[in-house]
């Protein structure tokens, strides 16, 4: 990794506390702000946050922040009339289009344009690009997702789905709102279209640490055409990035995910990682399983049956064993947004849990990637590439399911 990668990944990571020259200081603020919404009973931390793109460029920037904006929970209250009628709105759209500005790794906003679409069950993003003022394109082709960096000539890239959106941005997202705390609605007008529109704010901790937003619907089209996040809890500063234009399609052609460059470029594979903000929720030895005797292939695979059971039966207590960052996570949420709203995507069956195709390290231990063929309960097969935590506590070795890596993708 070099000096510009992990400049990156610190900006990513850093929540806007009040400057200091105290760094160390401001990281342990950082962590025990984390570790206290951990203990929030009510607090929701998302687990199906997929971002974990490792550049050093501003379009990683942008498409972490799409992932986590769609994955939060909080109150409708007056605003149920409104995100009812978007439901509705776009039950037929599967393509969106995002242009604004993202803020790269030294606080400038650059311009950006995205596009994403669907998967078959409009339940996630299946191909999504984006392209960024200074050059810099990533996309997702064929399951696995690149970054060309034109500064280097560089194309890094990962054999997992780490750009686009676990929830896609229609009915299943806003029936989300529905069912949701802590957010706020304001009511206006749009001052150049006249339009009556109605302003979403919401904040949340996420594993990239706390976030929050602003999303505006028009009244009239019922859809959302703007939205602006900020990499803290009270909006404060600029935005990290802000759609100005949002346009929602019914298809898109398979030309605007055709990706050009040159043919001498460096290919470089990036490193597993997880963010350091989860390390410590898989530190307590009391969670996981044990894994002495075991290989890590073994463990690994014993670990996920097991979770994927807990699954299928409902057994939500299992579940926040095997995973800590669920521990604090109601029984609804889990159903609702691990297993799906629809019962027909929930997982019934464990097809075929892989060999370790990829492996890393965290401040704890070893971490291994592993892909899982699952059958959901309307027959679809779903390839899931899961991360699994190893560490050695007390003496002791056991793992503990860290989560997702990257996006599922469903096998056709």
């Amino acid at each position: 990794m070099n000096d510009n990668e992990k400049q990156f990944e610190d900006f990513v990571r850093q929540i806007e506390f009040d400057d200091s020259p105290d760094y160390s200081h401001r990281d342990k603020l950082e962590q025990d702000l984390l570790a206290a919404f951990q203990k929030q009973p009510r607090q929701i931390n998302i687990w199906r946050i997929i971002m974990k793109s490792r550049i050093t460029q501003s379009a990683a920037a942008a498409v972490i922040l799409i992932a986590v904006l769609y994955m939060f929970t909080g109150n409708s209250g007056s605003s149920a009339w409104a995100i009812e009628q978007t439901i509705e709105a776009l039950r037929n759209y599967s393509g969106v289009h995002m242009v604004g500005t993202v803020m790269d790794e030294y606080g400038a906003q650059k311009g950006c344009e995205l596009w994403m679409r669907a998967n078959k069950s409009f339940t996630s993003s299946k191909d999504t690009i984006i392209h960024v003022d200074n050059g810099v394109i990533q996309w997702v082709e064929d399951g696995s997702t690149y970054t060309y960096v034109p500064q280097n000539n560089t194309v890094y890239y990962e054999n997992a789905i780490i750009a686009g959106i676990s929830q896609w941005p229609g009915p299943v997202l806003f029936e989300l709102f529905a069912h949701s705390e802590n957010t706020e609605t304001i009511r206006g007008t749009n001052p150049a279209t006249g339009h009556e529109q109605v302003t979403l704010l919401c904040s949340l901790i996420s594993a990239l640490g706390p976030q929050s937003y602003s999303i505006k619907f028009d009244v009239k089209t019922k859809l959302p055409i703007e939205l602006a996040q900020w990499n803290n809890l009270d909006r404060r500063g600029a935005p990290f990035f802000h759609a100005r234009q949002i346009t929602y399609y019914e298809t898109l052609p398979d030309s605007i995910f055709k990706v050009e460059y040159p043919a001498n470029a460096n290919r470089v594979e990036k490193e597993l990682a997880i963010p350091e903000s989860s390390v410590g929720l898989l530190s307590d030895p009391q969670d996981g399983i044990p894994t002495e005797g075991l290989s890590r292939q073994e463990a690994a695979n014993l670990l996920l049956r097991r979770v994927y059971q807990a699954l299928i039966n409902e057994d939500f207590n299992e579940f926040r064993k095997l995973c800590p960052a669920s521990a604090t996570w109601s029984d609804e949420f889990l159903q609702y947004i691990i297993q799906s709203k629809d019962p027909q995507l929930r997982t019934a069956e464990i097809v075929e849990i892989g060999p370790i195709f990829k492996e890393g390290y965290s401040k704890i231990g070893p971490i291994v990637a592993v892909p899982c063929v699952v059958r959901t309960k309307g027959g679809t097969l779903r390839e899931d590439k899961m991360i699994v935590q190893f560490r050695n506590i007390g003496g002791k070795s056991s793992c503990v399911f860290h989560g997702p890596y990257g996006l599922p993708r469903e096998i056709e």
